[in-house]
C-alpha cells in the first residue's frame, strides 16, 4: 500500500488518500473478482457514518512479461513475489 501525501488537493486544504494494490493472479476471472470485492469494500467503508467520503476508482489490467532469464528457460529467482 502506498500513500501519496503530497497531492494537489492536500496542498489546497482537502485531504486525499491514494491506495495502490497489485494482484499477481494468473486467472482473469479471479483477478476481476478480487478487484470487484475490494472496490465494493472501499465503497462500503466510504459510506460509513464515521467516514462519509468520496471514492474514485481506477483499475488497470496488464500482462507482465517474464524476466529474460525465465523466458530463456532459466528458473525464476522467486516462485512468487514476497507478500507484504
Amino acid at each position: 500500500m502506498s500513500i501519496d501525501s503530497q497531492t494537489e488537493e492536500m496542498r489546497n486544504g482537502a485531504r486525499a488518500l491514494c491506495v495502490q494494490v497489485v494482484f499477481h493472479i494468473d486467472d482473469d476471472r479471479q483477478a476481476q473478482s478480487a478487484a470487484a470485492r475490494m472496490i465494493d469494500s472501499a465503497h462500503q467503508i466510504a459510506n460509513l457514518p464515521e467516514c462519509e467520503c468520496d471514492v474514485d476508482v481506477s483499475v488497470e489490467a496488464s500482462t507482465l512479461e517474464p524476466p529474460a532469464s525465465e523466458a530463456a528457460g532459466g528458473a525464476p529467482p522467486h516462485a512468487h513475489p514476497p507478500k507484504s
